[in-house]
């Protein structure tokens, strides 16, 4: 008969071959901690080898004696204006006489002004923007008027230049009337 062998018990010449549990390589994780410190340490200096870097990068001032060259020549340049305009240029009218003005006209241009300035007061001014009020949805007023569509609520201002003051219904079903700052109610049109 043959013997079976039990599954519980170990044979003796398994025992043998079985090897113990490999030791982690602990080198590895030393090489990692120091390249992590190392690059702390680059990180920690390298904002102050920039600063001095910068400063030695600046130009160095040079001496008084030494005279400075413009490249562009402007020895012969014309400077009207001096301390932010309060001197005035020596410039001569037509007749010899001093102009005290900033801009250099001269009175006798004054008459073709004064006709232009009266020429251009007669101008009428442009009428007022009309705009019709299109749908009430919700507190917001759809306006149309010449350049197109817009949504407005209370206390938005209008083409006109006028404020919205006031959002009721009207006296039919659907019907809606604005009130102005001007004191114009508009209605809505369809």
């Amino acid at each position: 008969m043959t013997k079976q062998k039990s599954a519980d018990v170990p044979a003796a010449g398994d025992a043998a071959t079985e090897t113990p549990p490999r030791q982690r390589d602990k080198r590895f994780d030393g090489y990692i901690k120091g390249a992590g410190f190392f690059l702390a340490i680059i990180c920690a200096i390298l904002p102050f080898v920039m600063y001095y870097d910068i400063l030695e990068a600046r130009p160095k001032p040079e001496m008084a004696s030494k005279a400075v060259r413009d490249p562009l020549d402007r020895s012969n340049q014309k400077v009207v204006r001096k301390n932010n305009g309060s001197e005035t240029p020596q410039s001569k009218t037509r007749d010899g006489a001093l102009d005290p003005m900033t801009t250099a006209t001269t009175s006798a241009l004054t008459g073709d002004r004064l006709a232009g300035i009266n020429a251009a007061s007669k101008q009428p001014f442009p009428e007022k923007p009309v705009f019709l009020v299109r749908e009430v949805v919700g507190g917001l007023v759809m306006i149309e008027d010449n350049s197109g569509y817009w949504f407005v609520e209370k206390g938005s201002p209008l083409p006109d230049g006028s404020t919205l003051v006031a959002i009721e219904r009207g006296t039919s079903a659907g019907a809606w009337q604005i009130k102005t700052s001007d004191g114009e109610v508009i209605s809505r049109t369809n």
